[in-house]
């Protein structure tokens, strides 16, 4: 499963939860952090980071799969 596929399950699955609204923010926050260092420290290493797909972005900015 895809670390978007997976954010997406969990956060559909606290939205349906009974946790507050500051628990759910607090979460995405921590996992936005999460991503953010892990992509420094995949750029540190020099690895190239190939995403197979369509773009997830919708609009002007689609873009063709690769």
């Amino acid at each position: 499963m895809s670390y978007l596929n997976e954010f997406e399950q969990e956060l559909k699955a606290k939205l349906q939860s009974a946790e507050g609204e500051e628990a759910i923010i607090r979460w995405i926050s921590e996992k936005v952090l999460e991503s953010y260092r892990n992509g420094i420290k995949a750029g540190q290493t020099g690895r190239q980071v190939i995403r197979d797909g369509k773009s997830r972005r919708k609009g002007s900015f689609e873009t063709e799969a690769r």
